[in-house]
């Protein structure tokens, strides 16, 4: 798998979260004006949420993983968001079912076997609870960025 982008300009805490889909959005738009997806990445993350949800739910606290196909990306990126308050989010094992999303990891990943690469490293870092606690708990994108980073890279 490429080097993937992951700094703190990539990193947003988000106060008023609102809906899954103005999350999405105003990650993809960060992705956007750092170059790493192109134009139509933000429609389609939204598209391939509606059909493939992206909520993972494991104990106190849950994430949610949206991504989309390659032909949207310029160049490997992580676009984190830590949600102040939790979004209802489609689930990924029960798309009919929604869970309390408060931390986003948005992948912009440029080769298709580098999704599931990444799945792995999120599922390994949900199993962490204590450490998503503290994650979503972080006042500032550097130190949500300092917690995350030797998990997601």
């Amino acid at each position: 798998m490429a080097e993937i982008s992951f700094d703190e300009s990539l990193v947003v805490v988000i106060d008023e979260p609102g809906s899954c889909t103005d999350v999405e959005k105003q990650l993809a738009g960060v992705l956007f004006e750092s170059g790493y997806v192109r134009e139509s990445y933000a429609q389609a993350i939204v598209d391939r949420e509606a059909s493939y949800p992206t909520g993972l739910e494991f104990g106190e606290h849950s994430i949610a993983m949206p991504h989309c196909d390659i032909e949207h990306v310029n160049g490997p990126a992580i676009c984190m968001g830590v949600l102040k308050k939790p979004v209802a989010w489609h689930r990924m094992d029960d798309p009919e079912s929604t869970c309390n999303a408060e931390l986003v990891i948005m992948l912009a990943l440029n080769e298709a076997h580098a999704h599931l690469e990444m799945l792995q490293k999120v599922v390994a870092l949900l199993q962490n609870q204590d450490l998503v606690a503290e994650i979503v708990s972080s006042d500032s994108a550097a130190e949500a960025y300092s917690l995350a980073k030797d998990q997601l890279l």
